[in-house]
């Protein structure tokens, strides 16, 4: 199962303390989902994504839904595509997944 906020499982404050992993992986169920980003050089915005779904928007912990777009200045590319993979592992632990199964 890819990433999914339909149940909001995990929509708590007090479980935002979870851990992904730092690396290319989120390690919160089987599927081990591959974070990402996505860059649109047409429209010079990037998304995090989770198991090659872009991320446009997600439930935040308090329940607001957030906005991931960036607007992409091209000399910081480099950590724009950094700072979505780590985005990506913070969306990834309110999955309906995470740590569920």
């Amino acid at each position: 199962m890819a990433f999914t906020q339909e149940k909001l499982i995990n929509i708590n404050p007090k479980q935002v303390q979870a851990c992904v992993s730092p690396g290319d992986r989120c390690d919160g169920c089987e599927d081990q989902c591959k974070l990402n980003y996505l860059y649109c050089p047409w429209r010079c915005h990037i998304y995090p994504t989770i198991g090659g779904q872009k991320i446009s928007h997600y439930i935040d912990e308090n329940h607001k839904i957030q906005s991931t777009c960036v607007e992409v200045i091209i000399t910081k590319l480099f950590q724009h595509e950094k700072d979505a993979k780590l985005l990506a592992g913070e969306i990834a632990k309110l999955c309906d997944h995470y740590k569920t199964r």
